[in-house]
């Protein structure tokens, strides 16, 4: 090695050691002007990079660094890992290829390339990685665990169950996997199974809020709300939200409120909160001051929701208030049981000035029902891959004597050529481009005879303006549905059209288009 850069890379190294990130880099920097290509510096850098919290940085350096030079296996998979931070897992999935090519069994190496492997949509690659992990290292419970999850993912459900039940057998009190089995016994309809992994769960971490959430979104299933409701506050304990506000001030429903300022705050979901707002008027009735942000796409639609003195959006500064508390824990709070969660009548309302802006759709259409329709939510949704319909499937539905709305406002590429297709032949007519806001596709809603839905938003949405309102729900439906019913305690101008099998929509579109053609015929 040249001995300037070798001295370089000493005095930088010290430079780390004294946390002299800056003065490093620096000095790496200048030598890498003169030595572009030296895999030495470049690893550097991005070692350098990584201390400071730049992976994508850090990425690119070690990406560089690999190529020119030869790396150990602790090297190669550093880089990998960090590669997975940045996100970049086709360079991830390349550097733990270059460590398998000399160590097939490298446990850590297989393990990342199907991490990665599955981030990129290539689950059989993934799960080859993993199944050979699991053969070269038969006692390791994590490898039998996230091979149990993929199985999952490619709806191989007993494979997943039989994965799950490996993982245990090898490590007891591994509490994560009691937990997704009972979660994959859940999506089977097998509750009283699924509920004694997570007492089992439970016996080993009572705090496990993994555990007590999906115990809580059972129980909510199966009716059971006072206990449900209580466990479900659990999830602000499981890492996936957080409200920022102290736990301290949270109405629980044991302090008066008489006199004093609620801030009712939203989480989740467009439809949770459309869904959970109806229980801000307990709260004015029993003498509060309510406060209420909801999403801003909500805000037009919501400004002047009863029951609240202000309502304002999620940018805006959080008010002062005497106690605050989440949509989703209003329930738990005021003690709710089944036979209150309904509302008579409608509690949201459409903007007659922008209903009377839709008008214009109509006017040849006084003889045949018109229909709403929303086939697909939220990408982004934990569940979005048993919920949604492609729009493909829906044309038996859309073949009925009716005049079909496109409701969605976010239209996949792979629903765009089959909307537009029907949309030329009058079939569905696409109005998403005029959907900007919930308050323009409520008022579009209350122009409608039906909304068909999938269980998204606009489930609620409809439901909460007391419009007719059809929601197709996947063979495992998310807990506020529940189960074995046609009609809805939330709303009641909602009928549910279940899977019978799951992750076949055919029976379900088939018996909306009977009804359809029976409506029609009526």
């Amino acid at each position: 090695m040249n001995p300037d850069i070798e001295h370089a890379l000493a005095t930088a190294q010290k430079y780390v050691a004294a946390g002299q990130f800056d003065d490093a880099v620096l000095l790496l920097r200048n030598m890498l002007a003169t030595a572009p290509d030296h895999g030495a510096i470049l690893e550097g850098l991005g070692y350098i990079a990584v201390r400071q919290g730049d992976h994508a940085r850090a990425a690119e350096y070690l990406i560089q660094a690999s190529a020119q030079m030869p790396m150990a296996a602790e090297q190669l998979n550093f880089a990998a890992q960090v590669c997975q931070s940045a996100q970049r897992h086709d360079g991830a999935i390349a550097l733990f290829e270059r460590c398998l090519a000399r160590f097939p069994d490298h446990a850590a190496s297989l393990h990342g390339a199907a991490m990665s492997l599955t981030q990129i949509g290539e689950p059989q690659r993934a799960l080859d990685m993993l199944e050979h992990l699991c053969k070269t290292h038969p006692r390791s419970a994590e490898a039998h665990y996230n091979r149990g999850t993929l199985l999952g993912a490619m709806a191989r459900y007993d494979d997943e169950l039989d994965a799950y039940r490996q993982a245990i057998a090898i490590n007891p009190r591994f509490v994560r996997a009691y937990v997704n089995l009972g979660v994959a016994l859940r999506d089977l309809l097998r509750f009283d199974e699924a509920l004694l992994q997570f007492k089992k769960a439970l016996s080993l971490d009572s705090n496990d809020a993994g555990a007590r959430t999906n115990r809580a979104q059972t129980n909510l299933l199966l009716g059971e709300f006072e206990h449900g409701w209580r466990e479900y506050e659990w999830r602000w304990r499981d890492g996936t939200q957080n409200h920022g506000l102290a736990q301290s001030t949270q109405w629980t429903g044991a302090q008066p409120i008489d006199g004093k300022t609620i801030f009712v705050h939203h989480e989740q979901g467009f439809g949770d909160t459309l869904q959970f707002v109806r229980f801000v008027d307990r709260l004015s009735e029993a003498g509060a001051r309510v406060v209420l942000r909801v999403q801003d796409a909500l805000l037009p639609l919501l400004l002047n929701y009863r029951g609240a003195a202000e309502v304002i959006g999620e940018t805006a500064p959080v008010p002062d208030f005497d106690y605050h508390i989440p949509t989703l824990s209003l329930p738990f709070a005021l003690k709710m049981r089944a036979a209150d969660l309904g509302v008579p009548g409608p509690y949201v309302h459409a903007d007659g000035a922008l209903a009377a802006q839709w008008d214009h759709l109509f006017a040849d259409s006084a003889r045949r029902p018109n229909i709403g329709i929303v086939w697909s939510g939220s990408r982004t949704h934990v569940n979005d891959r048993n919920r949604s319909i492609s729009l493909e499937q829906l044309k038996p539905l859309l073949e009925a004597d009716a005049n079909f709305f496109a409701l969605q406002k976010d239209v996949r590429d792979s629903d765009r050529a089959c909307l537009a297709q029907l949309d030329q032949r009058g079939l569905l007519r696409d109005v998403s481009a005029r959907l900007t806001t919930f308050a323009e596709t409520a008022a579009l809603i209350d122009r409608l005879d039906l909304v068909i839905t999938v269980d998204t938003a606009v489930a609620h949405l409809a439901g909460a303006l007391g419009k007719r309102v059809w929601i197709a729900l996947p063979f495992m439906p998310d807990w506020r549905w529940q189960l074995d019913r046609s009609d809805s305690p939330w709303y009641p101008t909602a009928r549910l059209f279940r899977q019978a099998t799951r992750g076949d929509w055919t029976g379900v579109v088939a018996v909306l288009r009977a009804e359809v053609d029976a409506w029609g015929d009526g």
